[in-house]
């Protein structure tokens, strides 16, 4: 009785959420997936590594699991999301949101850790085994629409923070710099203070510049390496404050992808936030679009959860309020450098996924996050 009142309370919390802004009666479903092209745990020889120096990298997922995507997992996901078709005959599509640089570990140390230096992700790829032929497989996934690439940072990674901690000589960071590995969290270490990974969680007019200049080099990547100017943008850990959203309108990042809450950094604490609701297709005074997620498919966090039934009811109750069902997926779950009976197994279950999606509603969409936003405002 106690499961049942607390199913119920989580179901009304899920349509209430959902109550204002865009909506449509189209069957409309997207996929977002976040952290294509970062460094995470660079190999299952590091991860042994940090595991012996004591840091509890098998307590975090991210460190468990996540890591560079070779060509065999992309191949893998790519079969998957060609095993269904959408009423127009799509496949079904992820919104790959890729960071398209990371830490030039080497040239950092030559400078003495007084100068951050990056290298552009088709290098990374080229420097890790098995991801030599990933950026290939990347554009062949394109083709076959498939995979599309968006916005996500120049790296997923707290520049300003991680380059203060190196210089001031902070034990645990420059333990991990030695491995060509950043992905710290608390959870690794209870001595790390501070966060990484929010790549804009700072505060303060310097480090707006440093962040404006961050996004500026960003974007103009992303558009050498894919060949077009991403629309959409989702901030690494979810986490920016308002006044860096002039700067991503003027460099034509028209949709702001997210949760329904926004992290927005709070100068007094690196590690605590404030919080700002948004709902689908509220617009801002910068005349960007907000695209809130409302279904999950994360399998990478364990337990007993059915994954993909609970995934399928927020389909629904998506579906019941008129509203697009945008689906999160971390490239974690897909991952399987360190563990591939562990990739395989979320293979399988997104698979079940795709195919009862299709089953469950014919006459479903599969789109990207940009062009739901152009839908959006085509509508206004």
């Amino acid at each position: 009785m106690i499961l049942e009142d607390k199913m119920m309370r989580l179901s009304l919390i899920h349509y209430l959420i959902q109550l204002l802004g865009w909506r449509t009666r189209r069957k409309i479903v997207i996929i977002e997936s976040d952290d294509w092209g970062s460094i995470r745990m660079p190999s299952k020889e590091i991860y042994k590594k940090l595991l012996d120096v004591g840091f509890h990298v098998d307590r975090c997922p991210f460190s468990m699991y996540d890591s560079l995507e070779r060509g065999e997992d992309l191949s893998a996901l790519f079969d998957v999301l060609l095993s269904v078709r959408d009423k127009n005959g799509n496949p079904a599509v992820i919104t790959a949101n890729s960071v398209v640089a990371n830490p030039a570990f080497e040239c950092i140390e030559n400078s003495d850790f007084r100068e951050y230096y990056y290298e552009e992700v088709t290098d990374t790829f080229d420097k890790y085994r098995g991801c030599e032929n990933s950026f290939e497989l990347i554009k062949q996934g394109m083709d076959a629409k498939v995979w599309h690439p968006q916005f996500h940072g120049r790296e997923h990674l707290n520049i300003i923070r991680w380059m203060k901690a190196l210089q001031r000589e902070d034990e645990v960071t420059m333990l991990s710099f030695k491995q060509e590995h950043f992905g710290l969290s608390d959870k690794v270490t209870s001595k790390l203070k501070v966060r990484y990974m929010d790549a804009l969680g700072n505060v303060g007019k310097e480090t707006l510049e440093e962040e404006s200049k961050i996004i500026e080099e960003g974007t103009r990547l992303f558009e050498k390496l894919y060949g077009y100017r991403s629309k959409s943008f989702i901030a690494p850990c979810y986490t920016w404050r308002k006044e860096i959203e002039p700067v991503l309108a003027n460099n034509d990042l028209k949709y702001l992808q997210g949760l329904s809450f926004q992290q927005i950094p709070v100068q007094e604490d690196p590690l605590r936030f404030q919080s700002c609701y948004h709902y689908m297709g509220e617009k801002n005074r910068f005349g960007q679009y907000y695209i809130v997620r409302n279904a999950f498919f994360e399998p990478y966090k364990g337990g007993t959860v059915d994954y993909v039934g609970e995934c399928l009811s927020r389909i629904n109750i998506a579906f019941r309020c008129y509203k697009p069902a945008i689906i999160s997926s971390h490239r974690v779950n897909f991952i399987g450098t360190l563990d591939e009976e562990y990739r395989n197994k979320n293979l399988e279950l997104l698979r079940e996924l795709l195919k009862r999606i299709v089953q469950k509603w014919p006459d479903v969409e599969f789109l990207t996050s940009d062009q739901l936003g152009d839908l959006i405002t085509s509508r206004l």
